[in-house]
């Protein structure tokens, strides 16, 4: 069984406030073992896990979040999948936007809030 849980982060730059990591979905995650055998998906959860993750160590964010906002899952991701994941983080309002796209077709997105305000 496998034990990869992360991402591969095949580059990344910052500009602007705005980091952009280019990615690649490891065919053997963890996450795919039962979910959808027969046409694994990357699930929802995972993916803001691994913005929070990844945002940690770029922007000094907490690994949890209080709130999630705005949360859009538009396409699937799988196996061998090579996406951009864009991170910015706004101090003002303690909020981290994150969004996974590929050139045009954008695969999920959100806000991830650390205050308690709604």
């Amino acid at each position: 069984m496998s034990t990869v849980r992360d991402p591969v982060v095949v580059a990344e730059h910052q500009q602007d406030g705005v980091w952009t990591l280019a990615l690649l979905v490891p065919r053997d995650l963890v996450y795919f073992a039962g979910h959808f055998p027969q046409a694994p998906v990357l699930p929802g959860v995972v993916q803001i896990a691994w913005a929070l993750a990844l945002a940690t160590p770029r922007f000094g964010t907490p690994a949890r979040c209080k709130r999630m906002e705005a949360l859009k899952f538009q396409r699937l991701l799988r196996p061998g999948d090579r996406v951009e994941l864009m991170l910015r983080y706004d101090t003002g309002r303690q909020t981290l936007h994150f969004a996974y796209r590929d050139g045009d077709k954008a695969y999920s997105s959100g806000r991830l809030a650390w205050s308690a305000e709604t």
